[in-house]
């Protein structure tokens, strides 16, 4: 039941963070959202997994797969923050 209700809680999100983008007419391309996707997929991948082997007492590997999981979904919401920043900043250029 919690899963529904953080699916539930992350598709209010991003149906909030897209009609926001919309009234601010901020455009997104669709290759940042594809990464956006991938980005919050591995983050809950990364909740998931470090939940389970925290409840399964196996601290080590909830610490790796913080790395191994949880690096590459920052990474990918870090490159998507920098994509639409870039966009806006050379959408004033000539």
């Amino acid at each position: 039941m919690e899963w529904f209700i953080i699916g539930a809680g992350l598709g209010g999100a991003g149906f909030w963070f897209a009609s926001w983008a919309n009234a601010k007419t901020i455009s997104i391309k669709w290759y940042v959202w594809i990464v956006v996707v991938l980005a919050v997929l591995m983050a809950t991948l990364t909740a998931m997994d470090y939940n389970t082997l925290i409840l399964e007492m196996e601290p080590v590997a909830a610490g790796a797969i913080l790395w191994l999981f949880g690096g590459p979904a920052l990474l990918l919401a870090l490159i998507a923050v920098g994509l639409v920043w870039w966009q806006r900043g050379n959408k004033n250029q000539p």
